[in-house]
């Protein structure tokens, strides 16, 4: 006898739902994954130089620092 039609019974019934599932599961991870790497590429040493950049220009910090601390991100 066969079950809903399909012949597999309840486990038929887990089975297809858990495709989607494990589908909807890969996107998710492609998009933290991928979210992940493009903040990585952009670097945090390029935005800690702007913001010495800035510090400079609004003369917190002497000529001496800015090139001390430039030379320690540039590293």
């Amino acid at each position: 006898m066969m079950y809903g039609g399909y012949g597999m019974g309840w486990f038929g019934g887990i089975f297809m739902m858990l495709i989607p599932l494990a589908l909807l599961g890969l996107v998710v991870y492609w998009a933290v994954n991928s979210g992940v790497k493009s903040a990585l590429k952009e670097g945090s040493s390029s935005g800690a130089l702007d913001i010495l950049k800035s510090r400079y220009a609004r003369n917190e910090i002497t000529e001496d620092e800015y090139k001390k601390l430039k030379e320690e991100l540039s590293r």
